[in-house]
């Protein structure tokens, strides 16, 4: 049996075993286009145009939803309310109550209670602190934080175009 890695010989510089070498020949490679169909097969059409789909019916908007004009007043009124208390809201109230829609005299009017709400808080937060001689100093604070985790809440619902209420607001202003 012969070694199938030693070379044929010295008239053989190739490899044995894979057919003439094409560039000693002369010949070319054949092309890469596609074989032609065997004898007797009929050919494939070709893909056409997919039909169309109809277009489909749009969705309706929210009742009282007024648009990305609307959204950026509501999500500011909330926010306003973490720097200025209730003076923010007061004024966007003030402002914009006439000429507003539902949507945003909803967002006014919530900010607005919301922020009235929690200056009463703050001054009964601070009055305890200082007849406590000091032992709740930490009140005014924890109401600060309140107010500011339920302003963001309400601002990032108001962008989103969604009613928010405060859980804990009356409706002091109508």
């Amino acid at each position: 049996m012969s070694n199938p890695y030693q070379p044929n010989g010295p008239e053989d510089h190739g490899q044995g075993g894979y057919g003439p070498d094409p560039s000693a020949t002369g010949g070319q490679q054949p092309g890469y286009g596609a074989p032609p169909p065997p004898p007797g097969y009929p050919q494939q059409p070709g893909y056409g145009q997919q039909p169309g789909y109809p277009q489909q019916p749009g969705h309706g908007q929210q009742p009282g939803y007024g648009g990305s004009d609307d959204n950026m007043f509501s999500m500011l009124t909330h926010l306003l309310g973490i720097i200025t208390g209730f003076l923010g809201p007061l004024i966007m109230y003030l402002v914009k109550k006439d000429t507003s829609s539902p949507y945003l005299r909803h967002h006014l009017l919530e900010a607005l209670n919301f922020q009235i709400m929690i200056a009463i808080a703050q001054v009964a937060a601070w009055i305890l602190s200082v007849i406590t001689f000091g032992l709740l100093f930490f009140v005014p604070m924890v109401v600060w934080i309140f107010s500011l985790v339920f302003c963001i809440l309400a601002g990032m619902a108001a962008n989103r175009g969604e009613w928010y209420r405060y859980p804990v607001s009356t409706r002091l202003v109508k």
